[in-house]
């Protein structure tokens, strides 16, 4: 996950109540593009990216911080990873229902840990790989291969938790050489122009009647909330202690599908995302003893 520099002291109950902001922000981030599954989903990814494409850049001027940053390579291709992760994201909200779309995207952490142990050199124990294992067969129970015929977003959900796995261990490099807004601002240009441009190329754009508008305009201060949530929280507390909280985002995500979209998860999909959650703890208690 995300590190950054502290100042001053810790302060574990905020940086818990802003994960739990975060996890909120991302949860009716996924709900509202569902809501907007009508419009193509290269306009939706480009309406969320506004206003950090707006507001980012101010932030960096006013501290006197480059826009271009130092490991420029480096952060194009988390970028990419990144874009190519909510592109995917996206998609799969808006055909799964929206607790299998949630719950496979919480799978990106462990797949970080098997992406750092091959590009970081950083060594697995036996417990690590038994929580995969549980992790691993949670995510078997939300997919349900062989069990159904649409298993095809499921796979693709899976190849977007492997890219935001990519880009966060290229953050973890990121992070001794960059700012953190800094890498905030490519992610969001890149995906912001990737999106313009597939939209002019396709020529696919929808003119967004006005509730879709004031949905999309939500969607892009959601997006910035959570970002600026999840940084605070990392600021305030360290990353073992609050990146639990984003698992929340499945029980979140569930009672949204339930309330707005009267998607009820069945028993397999239930069982699977309380398997993901447990070897979410167990990974994060493991990280603390």
């Amino acid at each position: 996950m995300l590190s950054l520099e502290k100042n001053g002291k810790d302060k574990p109950n905020v940086g818990i109540l802003m994960m739990i902001f975060a996890s909120i922000c991302f949860s009716l981030m996924a709900a509202m593009v569902k809501f907007l599954r009508h419009l193509p989903v290269m306009e939706i990814i480009f309406f969320r990216n506004i206003p950090i494409m707006l507001i980012i850049p101010l932030i960096l001027k006013n501290k006197k911080i480059s826009f271009w940053g130092n490991n420029k390579p480096l952060l194009l291709l988390r970028s990419l990873l990144s874009s190519f992760a909510a592109i995917i994201y996206f998609y799969t909200i808006t055909v799964m229902i929206l607790t299998d779309a949630v719950t496979i995207k919480q799978l990106s952490p462990f797949f970080i840990i098997l992406l750092a142990s091959i590009f970081l050199r950083e060594k697995i124990g036996f417990r690590k790989i038994t929580i995969f294992i549980l992790a691993f067969l949670g995510a078997l129970l939300v997919v349900k291969p062989g069990f159904r015929l649409d298993i095809y977003p499921a796979v693709i959900a899976l190849l977007g938790a492997i890219s935001t796995a990519g880009a966060h261990v290229a953050i973890r490099s990121l992070r001794l050489t960059d700012h953190l807004l800094v890498i905030v601002n490519y992610f969001g240009y890149s995906a912001g122009l990737i999106s313009l441009g597939t939209l002019l190329w396709q020529g696919n754009f929808i003119i967004p009647d006005a509730s879709s508008l004031f949905v999309l305009l939500l969607l892009g201060l959601a997006g910035l909330g959570a970002q600026f949530a999840l940084t605070k929280a990392y600021q305030m507390a360290p990353a073992k202690l609050v990146s639990l909280y984003l698992y929340l985002q499945i029980i979140f995500g569930a009672l949204l599908g339930v309330l707005f979209f009267k998607e009820i998860p069945d028993l397999f999909s239930i069982i699977g995302a309380s398997l993901i959650i447990v070897s979410g703890y167990l990974n994060n208690k493991l990280k603390i003893e």
